[in-house]
């Protein structure tokens, strides 16, 4: 325990923040006013600007102009339907649709898609606009069972003030990407309109889809879970148990979604979130947990004073990551690099930067920063696997480990501790800073005989350790306040 380890600790953390949360080719920032072009430093297709491979890996047999070749209406005034769902029918074939608003009516199925792409080729995603005027919401595009091949990249999908929303069900076996594409107006609750907006599945176990620049921010209406009160939103990205493949989703930004926003955990493929943005996102910004999934390089922002002003209903119980597997019960994955703010938030709840679920066993969480400033809100919660609450219990081993932890903040007490682990033997928790005004209680051990607690610094003299097991190791616990001098110097930069 040294004042270089720490710097090169928080050094780490803050810059895994830094890249998450500001503008960039790596992360979107906020989106133009409708009709402007996309401006400079918001991510417009691959980080280098220009696709790799040809059009994102995609070579196409046949480029049709949208307009010019197919007759549809860049003005919104007729819709686009019958020359689309013709389209859909084709193979090897690129869309382009130049600058305009394009209006559809129904839902668009298709069986499988095999190397079929839309794109947008105007200057920025809002530059090519879908919307539609139904009132129970729209899938613009529903590919039911599979193919090889399918890109969707440089257009945005308005749901307005008071239409529907709009979705796209994609399942291929292989092949799919997600690019740059972006979702503006009001999510509705499901029972007026909505539907999810993105259902990205890979039906195959070697097939890999991409999800790169995807950005919706709201408003929407906040409701409570869906089965309480028989209200529910759809979600932001849903994956379901089809999913088996492996997929990405990277520099993108997700705000005011009045649900889960990516809701992956019943999926038995893996998961990947890169890079990615989360501000006041209600219930969770990600459910995800098991082996092959993880989550490296993101922000999550709780602000609920500053959330977004045309929402309809306040935020409930806006959490970080869920970490579970539902009734997989799977272990493995892992959370890296990541920070964690929250600022402001409801009074009435215990809200979470990471809670692991019982359903979900051994994980590691690695160089990450906790920002904690209100009194009901704690850095980690891991809960017992003998009493899941979202699933069934998880396979062993069940400790989890948590190295390189930064906790740190203004809040004076708290009526839960910061970190707390709960039935998970041989646990680590090595290597952290817990800069907190001086508490009781900031650390909860229960149930987790043989867990080793080592190089860990604390500030203040309270009586920092709660430990309700049997066997635990405890090695270089100091408390000479270089967590707390480093944290304050760091946020002063």
């Amino acid at each position: 325990m040294n004042r270089r380890r720490y710097l090169k600790l928080l050094g780490a953390t803050a810059a895994a923040g830094a890249l998450a949360g500001c503008g960039g080719r790596d992360t979107p920032t906020e989106s133009p006013p409708r009709g402007t072009s996309t401006p400079p430093g918001e991510p417009d297709g691959t980080p280098s600007g220009e696709p790799e491979g040809g059009l994102y890996g995609f070579t196409f047999d046949t480029v049709l102009n949208a307009v010019n070749d197919l007759g549809m209406d860049p003005t919104g005034k007729e819709p686009i339907d019958d020359a689309f769902v013709r389209f859909l029918g084709r193979k090897s074939t690129l869309l382009e649709f130049p600058p305009g608003r394009y209006r559809f009516e129904n839902s668009h199925e298709i069986e499988r898609a095999n190397t079929l792409g839309i794109r947008g080729i105007g200057e920025g995603r809002r530059q090519v606009i879908f919307w539609t005027p139904a009132k129970d919401g729209r899938e613009f595009i529903n590919i039911r069972n599979g193919g090889n091949g399918f890109l969707l990249a440089d257009v945005t999908f308005d749901h307005g003030r008071g239409a529907g929303s709009i979705g796209n069900i994609l399942r291929l076996n292989d092949n799919l990407r997600v690019q740059n594409v972006e979702h503006i107006g009001f999510n509705p609750t499901r029972q007026n309109g909505a539907v999810d907006n993105l259902s990205p599945q890979i039906l195959s176990k070697n097939g890999t889809g991409i999800v790169d620049s995807f950005v919706r921010t709201g408003p929407t209406n906040i409701v409570s879970h869906g089965h309480l009160n028989g209200t529910a939103n759809a979600g932001c990205i849903w994956l379901g148990e089809d999913h088996v493949g492996r997929l990405v989703i990277r520099n993108s930004l997700f705000k005011n979604t009045g649900t889960n926003t990516i809701y992956c955990s019943r999926a038995p493929g893996g998961v990947e979130v890169r890079n990615s943005k989360f501000v006041n996102n209600n219930q969770a910004s990600i459910r995800i947990g098991g082996r092959g999934s993880f989550v490296k390089n993101c922000t999550f922002k709780v602000d609920t004073k500053n959330a977004a002003p045309r929402n309809k209903g306040s935020l409930i119980n806006p959490n970080g990551i869920v970490w579970e597997t539902g009734n997989l019960g799977l272990k493995g994955g892992s959370i890296e690099n990541c920070t964690f703010i929250f600022d402001s938030a409801p009074k009435n709840r215990i809200l979470s930067g990471i809670w692991a679920d019982g359903s979900a066993g051994a994980f590691a969480v690695r160089n990450c920063r906790f920002v904690i400033n209100v009194p009901n809100a704690r850095a980690i919660r891991i809960d017992d696997p003998r009493n899941p609450r979202l699933g069934i219990t998880a396979a062993k081993p069940w400790g989890v480990k948590l190295t390189d932890i930064v906790v740190e903040g203004k809040v004076a007490t708290s009526p839960t501790p910061l970190i707390e682990i709960k039935g998970r033997p041989n646990s680590i928790l090595s290597d952290c800073c817990l800069a907190v005004p001086d508490g009781k209680g900031i650390v909860k051990l229960v149930r987790s005989p043989g867990s080793l607690f080592k190089n860990i610094n604390v500030t203040g003299s309270g009586n920092w350790l709660t430990a309700k097991t049997k066997k635990l190791v405890k090695k270089n616990i100091t408390r000479n306040n270089v967590c707390a001098d480093l944290t304050e110097s760091v946020g002063a930069n």
